[in-house]
């Protein structure tokens, strides 16, 4: 019942920890930062960390949880508070983790749940809106859309493994985590450093001469923090933020698939192939966990996104769609196990980064967004592209030196 229960709290953390609601473009100000995407996200890493670092008591975790989920099934039917759906993801994620502690099975169910979630998350919130193209839900009033489904049964479900696991399961204590000064220093420098990278890209937008349009390269600073942080965890625990930051470039140069939402089974089949992919990649990395594999792999993917014209952006689409999703899952779980803080850092690190490497940009009004952000140059492809994939090599180079030289806690 603890897996199930892990299992579940992945999957719903994953598919509420990253809102579309909340606002990217708050403007300048130091009071809109609090309505920023990045605010959202920076908290939710330190309390999912936090909760990693600090909980270990079993009754408590169960308590956290089941607050969590009430507070995620509220949102999605009352109040929608999309920076407290995410905190409380937050919260989830890290009382999975402490649940999940350095047993390779539970942390592989944790790794793939999650991230069933978080690359379905598009997909399942489409099904709320039928009939209605994706691009119109923030326009649509109350009776426009559909009621939250999937949400509200996992958080159910949630509820009752926690409940039950808080019954029935010896109420002693999980084995007891780090509390390094330097697990504390990773933890905010992955936080703010998103933070300030969020912060950067909308002053820049804003900055921009009379709103029209832009580029913004400085996305490229996520990657110092992210090899930063990971040389400040004691031990190897930095494997596993490598790991995340491997997978959030690689997320960089996949494609997007767009499905009409009216197909509601079209809709269906994206969640279940993704589903499908992570499990393969779960189960490889269980059998035959080498990292160095999982690494290759994503970067061929990286790779594929040169390929822009048909019939060769049919390989970028299955290598985005299938490929990634299982390569992702696979490297995960080949670089467990690993204790609880480090884990919940490497899966939360794809989503506290908001913004991306490199993009043009452009206002809606003005300048049709999708224009801007698909009219990309030559140069600037091979720049987000060849970044992308150097850093993931460069993070495989790091995972195979602290695996090499560093010794587990």
């Amino acid at each position: 019942m603890v897996a199930l229960g892990v299992l579940l709290t992945g999957l719903l953390a994953g598919l509420s920890i990253q809102s579309d609601g909340i606002d990217t473009l708050g403007g300048t100000s130091f009071g809109a930062l609090f309505s920023s995407a990045g605010v959202g996200v920076a908290l939710a890493l330190i309390l999912a960390s936090g909760t990693a670092m600090v909980v270990r008591r079993h009754r408590i975790l169960a308590g956290l949880s089941i607050a969590a989920a009430v507070v995620i099934g509220g949102s999605a039917l009352l109040f929608q508070s999309d920076i407290a759906e995410v905190m409380a993801s937050g919260v989830l994620l890290g009382c999975s983790a402490v649940r999940a502690n350095r047993e390779r099975t539970r942390q592989a169910l944790l790794a793939g749940s999650f991230l069933v979630g978080l690359l379905s998350a598009g997909a399942v919130e489409a099904l709320h809106y039928p009939d209605v193209p994706r691009r119109y839900a923030d326009y649509l009033t109350e009776s426009d859309m559909g009621t939250p489904v999937v949400v509200p049964v996992l958080c159910v479900l949630v509820v009752l493994a926690a409940a039950w696991t808080a019954r029935n399961e010896n109420q002693g204590e999980s084995p007891a985590t780090e509390r390094d000064i330097r697990t504390v220093g990773a933890m905010l420098l992955v936080a703010f450093g998103g933070l300030l990278l969020n912060v950067a890209f909308v002053f820049s937008m804003f900055q921009s001469e009379y709103g029209f349009g832009g580029r913004w390269n400085h996305g490229l600073f996520v990657v110092p923090v992210l090899f930063a942080a990971a040389a400040l965890l004691p031990g190897r625990g930095g494997v596993m933020v490598l790991v995340g930051a491997a997978v959030l470039l690689t997320s960089t140069t996949t494609s997007g698939v767009g499905i009409s939402v009216s197909a509601r089974v079209w809709t269906l089949g994206l969640v279940a192939v993704i589903a499908v992919s992570v499990a393969a990649g779960t189960a490889l990395g269980l059998r035959w966990g080498r990292p160095m594999v999982g690494i290759a792999i994503l970067a061929v993917v990286c790779a594929t996104a040169l390929f822009e014209q048909p019939p060769l952006d049919n390989v970028h689409y299955v290598a985005s769609l299938v490929v990634f999703p299982a390569a992702a899952a696979y490297l995960y779980v080949a670089c467990t196990p690993a204790d609880p803080t480090p884990a919940t850092l490497g899966l939360a690190v794809p989503v506290a980064i908001t913004v991306p490497m490199v993009v043009t940009y452009g206002w809606t009004a003005y300048t049709p967004l999708t224009s801007a952000l698909t009219d990309t140059s030559w140069p600037e492809t091979w720049l987000s592209t060849g970044g992308a994939f150097a850093t993931v090599v460069l993070a495989g180079v790091g995972i195979w030196g602290l695996n090499r030289y560093r010794t587990a806690r």
